[in-house]
């Protein structure tokens, strides 16, 4: 009860539980360890766009930090990432950054 009473605030605020940057550095430590089978690749290819997006993901940065490095507004930013969620199956961040460094994408 008392790890709810912590943590609900943080998750009904839509707030990592583990900072983005943390997730990073677990995802590059593991990244080398896995064994080394090819991940799924998505029916629809990935546009030039969503690579960018699929890359900043992959680092940890929040919308607001994509919509400002890739000069587009913050929902033209979201849609991205979405839509790179929906293309790999993926049911959150972590998971699309997983894919990055599965497919090599990003080195650990």
């Amino acid at each position: 009860m008392l790890l709810i009473e912590l943590l609900g605030p943080t998750a009904a605020n839509g707030d990592a539980l583990i900072a983005p940057s943390v997730t990073v550095r677990l995802l590059a430590a593991f990244s080398d360890k896995r064994p080394r089978t090819r991940p799924a690749q998505p029916i629809e290819a990935l546009t030039d766009r969503e690579e960018e997006v699929l890359l900043t993901v992959a680092k940890g940065w929040t919308n607001a930090e994509i919509a400002t490095e890739l000069h587009i507004s913050l929902s033209t930013a979201k849609t991205h990432v979405a839509s790179v969620m929906t293309k790999l199956g993926a049911r959150n961040r972590v998971e699309i950054a997983m894919w990055a460094y599965e497919t090599d994408r990003v080195k650990g």
